[in-house]
């Protein structure tokens, strides 16, 4: 079974303008709101009880570690070492992480497109009543009504052969307790056929083409570990091309 990871193109940034991660982090800054935005092909929510100054810290890590594992491994032939990588790197800056076992969804609806199973399967995982249910749902509704969010997702996503689509969505919130944690399932499409890039978001899925396969995890987050590395993260990740984008649900 292939193992999931970041799969995408080398150009997936070339959309993105500073005025953009301007918006994205600004939305992240509003206590209160649900938030959503998009690292690559990763979707990440925030309940609105998550501070903004975890939010940052939360997207940050995923941002850096993202864009090293990228640098490090060829996406294509190296998919396990890619994931551990970034999962190791998770763990240095705070996350504590378990599950992450790998299973087959079946797809059951012959209607369903990319942008509809993906949060169908989050969903199952979560729970429908979660608070943050509504929100995977919705943010893959924007991604499709917007062009920007789309080729973003598309781009990132999907391999450069064509033969598998890679999503991640990071829902994050805050027990009664006050501490930071994450839901993050990983669903990768494997296509027998190479499929094309552009328009594969909202695009039918060819259940005869495709296999589903989803893997997740559940995790908490250190504040206090990360705030040794803080400045450092944020020194490297300033260099870096522009990678996020709000997405107004």
């Amino acid at each position: 079974m292939p193992m999931m990871n970041s799969i995408g193109n080398q150009d997936m940034t070339s959309t993105i303008s500073k005025t953009d991660m301007n918006s994205a982090i600004a939305a992240l800054k509003k206590e209160g709101e649900e938030r959503a935005v998009m690292v690559a092909n990763t979707v990440c929510i925030f309940a609105p009880d998550v501070p903004a100054s975890v939010a940052e810290d939360v997207l940050d890590g995923m941002r850096l570690m993202n864009l090293s594992a990228n640098k490090k491994f060829d996406k294509e032939t190296q998919q396990r070492e890619w994931y551990n990588f970034y999962n190791d790197g998770l763990g240095k800056f705070g996350w504590t992480l378990t599950g992450a076992a790998h299973v087959e969804e079946a797809i059951d609806k012959d209607t369903h497109t990319l942008a509809t199973l993906v949060p169908q399967i989050v969903t199952v995982q979560i729970g429908a009543s979660h608070r943050l249910s509504r929100c995977v749902k919705r943010s893959f509704e924007v991604i499709v009504q917007t062009p920007k969010a789309q080729q973003l997702l598309e781009e990132s996503s999907v391999s450069v052969s064509g033969k598998s689509s890679t999503i991640q969505i990071s829902a994050c919130e805050m027990t009664p307790q006050g501490l930071p944690i994450m839901h993050m399932t990983s669903v990768q499409l494997s296509y027998d056929k190479a499929e094309k890039t552009a328009g594969s978001a909202g695009r039918i899925i060819d259940k005869s083409n495709t296999r589903v396969y989803r893997a997740s995890q559940q995790g908490s987050f250190s504040v206090r570990h990360f705030d040794a590395m803080r400045e450092a993260v944020r020194m490297k990740l300033a260099s870096q091309a522009f990678d996020i984008l709000a997405l107004d649900i």
